[in-house]
């Protein structure tokens, strides 16, 4: 997974709604309001219903709008600089509470706009370094990598399939990160598993490059390809499915592939971290603080579980191994080495 503008298009990550009526390019919350109901606009590098990270903001705003605790407004595939800088702003202007730039590509604009607007509040979005840098009205935000592939690698090695493929988009930092940690947590669960060298297309959404990619993997013995749900992802899930092998970390609406191959993926639930800075503006002491979703705090956790024929070996309680390992990891039973 890549936090698409966060880290590298780790990267487009905050979340938004739908600018006013005279936006393009957005969709519009629901419409229940009461007066003590906080505005939060999200603003997204690509598409709300992606599958993935851009989809984890703005479900997150969704479900605080459904339990009347925002008015959410989702700004969608918001690609350059300048118009997320134009975005904040004009959502500024508007009286809104909050603004969310959600992706590394959007945190030098959410700082800059924060400054010439002292009394908005911010979200800012990207890589552990940008924890250290809230302010008065900008609180800061990022996702443990390490443990992300750490829980993907976990799984894949309770699924008992080996050699396991990686194909992915561009290699960053994040990512990079994210693989050292999967091989950490694929020998945790099985010990005796094997890897084949990563493939990076070098795109996030070409699916026929990820096909090719895919079918590499195959051809050398891959049993599973881990991968994310992007727009390229069709491509491996079509390749795996040709081949009678599984897939990890796809959403369950990357295509309709997914249900025949994919056994699940980690994902972030941004719910938990909006419904605490929500909380810190409905308490009057917003700014200076910094959140990361890990396993323990259900930040990161598996989703779309769905069981295959080419993976009958994945445990089926593996739901309850996970929030078993998601309570160790909290109590410090269980640590996850740096892979720094």
């Amino acid at each position: 997974m890549k936090l698409r503008s966060l880290l590298t298009p780790l990267l487009a990550v905050p979340v938004v709604a739908v600018l006013a009526a005279c936006s393009s390019g957005a969709s519009a919350g629901g419409d229940a309001t009461s007066a003590h109901e906080l505005k939060v606009a999200v603003v997204l590098g690509g598409l709300a219903n992606d599958g993935g990270f851009n989809q984890y903001a703005a479900d997150a705003a969704h479900a605080l709008e459904k339990k009347g605790e925002i008015k959410a407004q989702i700004r969608e595939s918001v690609t350059s600089s300048s118009d997320a800088e134009a975005a904040f702003r004009q959502y500024a202007s508007q009286g809104y509470d909050l603004i969310i730039g959600w992706g590394l590509d959007f945190a030098n604009s959410v700082f800059t706009v924060a400054k010439e607007q002292p009394k908005a509040h911010f979200v800012a979005t990207g890589s552990v370094d940008i924890l250290k840098k809230a302010t008065a009205n900008v609180e800061t935000w990022t996702y443990a990598s390490d443990q992300q592939g750490y829980l993907t690698g976990w799984v894949a090695g309770k699924s008992g399939l080996s050699p396991v493929g990686v194909v992915d988009g561009q290699l960053a930092p994040f990512n990079e990160t994210t693989y050292k940690a999967l091989t950490v947590g694929l020998k945790a669960a099985n010990p005796s598993a094997t890897e084949l060298k990563p493939i990076f297309t070098g795109s996030w959404e070409d699916p026929a490059l990820a096909n090719q990619a895919a079918k590499a993997q195959i051809a050398a013995g891959a049993k599973l390809i881990v991968t994310g749900a992007e727009g390229y992802t069709p491509g491996v899930l079509s390749a795996a499915k040709a081949a009678g092998i599984a897939t990890l970390g796809a959403s369950s609406t990357s295509s309709s592939d997914a249900k025949q191959v994919n056994i699940g993926l980690v994902k972030l639930d941004f719910t938990p971290t909006l419904e605490e800075i929500v909380g810190h503006l409905d308490k009057g002491d917003f700014g200076k603080h910094s959140y990361t979703s890990t396993i323990a705090n259900k930040g990161l956790i598996l989703a779309d579980i769905n069981p295959v024929d080419a993976a009958p070996q994945l445990p089926k309680d593996i739901a309850a191994q996970v929030d078993e390992l998601a309570k160790k990891l909290a109590s410090g039973e269980v640590t996850i080495p740096s892979v720094g």
